[in-house]
């Protein structure tokens, strides 16, 4: 045999040898000739993966074809192996943590943002019943709350719609903390009851005068109605006085008893409310105590109803 012939007979040996090697390694042929997996089935890659593919155009291509053979394929023209869908499947987890970041970072900045509301909503609110309680509804003025809250003007009506909101909110708390201190009054005895109610309405009404006038005084812009809401507030007050009055008066109707409760709060609330006012004669909380007293007895022996003694 010629050098020549000598020389392409170890060349074809040693490439046999290092075919035989990587088939070795990479463990049988697949029964139907697809590439054999590896010992990790969710690594995609063909045989002779570990040869340097600069090197190994031959066993490149094979492997090509066992990708091909298994249906998945580069269509980008390269290999595609475990590695990279590795750091692809990396990538996608690494972008589901950063839009959940944002969400998180979004929900917090809202959440910082309502809590800032509503602390600048409640500031308004107690501004504006403090200046109420101290001085009267007439010294309420929209640039004086915005100023004792360090806010503008625009931020007061964004809050409550226009000034009339601020008003109404405050006399909403209003009656309903009076209506809260009048269903505290004992029934057990409805003459004593109604006696009861009117005590407590004068205690309220001494505490929070100028808060309770508000609630009567206020008028709406424009000559707009007045909330329904706050209206029927005020005639469940009112109704405090309905049921000892049924107790009492088991024979009328319920629109006389009706007509009567109303009658009798309007009474007590007017005895009151001009015993307390100090542009007028104004009378000491003891006297003014005995003269709502006086009256119910008086309305009571009319309606035939004994007074207590």
């Amino acid at each position: 045999m010629g050098e020549v012939a000598k020389r392409r007979q170890a060349a074809k040996n040693a490439e046999l040898a290092a075919f035989e090697t990587c088939a070795v390694a990479a463990g049988p042929p697949h029964p139907e000739g697809r590439a054999a997996f590896g010992k990790h089935a969710g690594n995609v890659a063909g045989i002779c993966n570990a040869i340097d593919r600069p090197h190994g155009e031959p066993q490149q291509r094979a492997a090509r074809g066992g990708y091909e053979s298994d249906g998945v394929v580069d269509e980008g023209g390269g290999d595609i192996n475990s590695e990279g869908l590795h750091f692809a499947g990396l990538r996608v987890k690494l972008n589901n943590v950063h839009m959940s970041s944002l969400k998180m970072n979004n929900v917090q900045e809202e959440s910082l943002r309502d809590q800032k509301k509503s602390r600048r909503r409640l500031q308004i609110l107690e501004i504006a019943r403090g200046i109420i309680s101290s001085k009267g509804l007439r010294s309420l003025k929209v640039r004086d709350v915005a100023e004792a809250a360090g806010c503008s003007v625009g931020s007061v009506y964004n809050e409550f719609g226009d000034f009339d909101g601020v008003i109404l909110t405050v006399n909403r708390e209003t009656v309903q903390a009076l209506t809260a201190r009048l269903r505290g009054v004992p029934a057990e005895d409805p003459v004593r009851q109604l006696y009861g109610l009117a005590e407590t309405y004068l205690e309220f009404f001494a505490e929070h005068a100028n808060l309770l006038r508000s609630l009567f005084e206020h008028r709406m812009e424009d000559d707009r109605p007045y909330p329904d809401d706050i209206l029927q507030m005020v005639m469940d007050a009112f109704a405090l006085m309905h049921p000892p009055l049924v107790r009492l008066l088991p024979d009328a109707d319920d629109v006389k008893i009706a007509l009567l409760s109303r009658t009798l709060f309007s009474a007590v609330h007017g005895i009151i409310s001009l015993g307390l006012e100090e542009r007028m004669v104004a009378v000491p909380p003891q006297m003014l105590r005995q003269q709502v007293e006086q009256f119910l007895d008086a309305h009571l022996v009319g309606l035939g109803i004994v007074p207590p003694r």
